[in-house]
């Protein structure tokens, strides 16, 4: 299993999510095992400027940011992102 670090900038509730994907890629395909959500960075609606960062370490925060960002629709374009940077090969 290989790991990738993303940011996904959720612009309703201006804030920015750090996370960590564990995926895996094979012969049959590219799969996502887990998404880790670990910080998140909250920002002025406003300015735009850092009120506040803040870690996930709690199974419950980190399963509510993880179903948060899977009802986004966001997966499809995270896997775009890890493949278009060449890791996803890099695993076989």
């Amino acid at each position: 299993m290989n790991s990738y670090q993303s940011v996904w900038e959720d612009e309703e509730t201006n804030r920015k999510v750090e996370l960590l994907v564990n995926y895996s890629h094979d012969e049959e395909g590219f799969t996502i095992n887990e998404i880790t959500p670990i910080k998140v960075t909250f920002h002025c609606p406003t300015t735009k400027e850092v009120l506040r960062t803040i870690g996930v370490w709690t199974k419950t925060g980190r399963a509510m940011l993880a179903n948060q960002f899977h009802a986004s629709g966001r997966v499809q374009s995270l896997e775009q992102e890890i493949i278009s940077a060449g890791l996803a090969g890099a695993c076989v």
